[in-house]
């Protein structure tokens, strides 16, 4: 996921130690479980919408306190802001647990933690070959979501999926056969996101960076399906990114 996400744009990824501390046992629980879902969906034992089913139903069971405990929340928030955030787009920090806790050498996914400032937005970005799914964990967000139901060199053709507000503790996520492509807006100062994705999950096809698309400029075309055209970084950020 490390390409996927293009690090660099974030400035600096910020290497946490978390459930470093006194983690409950069904935040330890949680975590295994959530490693155990990543593992099938690599492995092909588990379809990449029931994976966004569990680790949705998963996230519901856990405290918010604790996760936030479990993840070092405060540590990596504190680090998030001594800097400026960025004014058009989000900064990344990844997020490593402590192997003390069982787990395995190497996870089959990657953490990160977002943070945003206020106006500022995750820009409209698809995925393929992989599966991902944001938490809010502290302020507010408008988040959109799509289906990606065709593609080519210049544009993909999109079917709104989702237009709504999100509050710590609720859950979006994108798979290739469901809501591929996301956009979050923030509308408090700061914003921050718990993230983790699985890539690559079919090694037989190829995995890349973001797909950026324009969704608001694009072609209506019936049926609820609109022909947007494919944007450069770049473009993204300055059509989407800045508040």
């Amino acid at each position: 996921m490390g390409s996927l996400l293009t690090l660099a744009l974030a400035g600096a990824v910020c290497r946490a130690h978390a459930l470093g501390g006194n983690v409950k046992p069904l935040v330890r629980r949680w975590l295994h479980d959530m490693e155990g879902a990543c593992a099938a969906v690599a492995s092909g034992r588990m379809l990449q919408v029931e994976w966004q089913a569990m680790i949705g139903a998963l996230l519901e069971r856990v405290d918010m306190k604790d996760l936030l405990r479990a993840i070092s929340f405060d540590q990596l928030a504190e680090r998030a802001v001594r800097v400026p955030l960025p004014a058009d787009h989000e900064s990344v920090r990844r997020i490593y647990f402590d192997r003390k806790e069982g787990l395995p050498d190497s996870l089959h996914f990657s953490a990160y933690l977002f943070a945003l400032k206020k106006g500022v937005s995750v820009v409209p970005h698809g995925h393929h070959n992989m599966v991902t799914m944001h938490m809010m964990l502290k302020g507010s967000a408008h988040a959109r979501h799509f289906d990606r139901v065709s593609d080519d060199a210049e544009s993909m053709v999109i079917r709104p999926t989702a237009d709504k507000l999100i509050a710590p503790g609720e859950v979006t996520s994108i798979s290739d056969d469901k809501d591929n492509i996301h956009w979050f807006k923030a509308l408090t100062e700061p914003v921050f996101m718990f993230n983790i994705g699985v890539a690559r999950v079919d090694p037989s096809k190829p995995f890349g960076d973001r797909d950026y698309v324009d969704p608001m400029g694009g072609e209506a075309l019936g049926g609820g399906l609109v022909r947007a055209r494919r944007l450069a970084k770049s473009q993204a950020y300055r059509l989407y990114g800045q508040a």
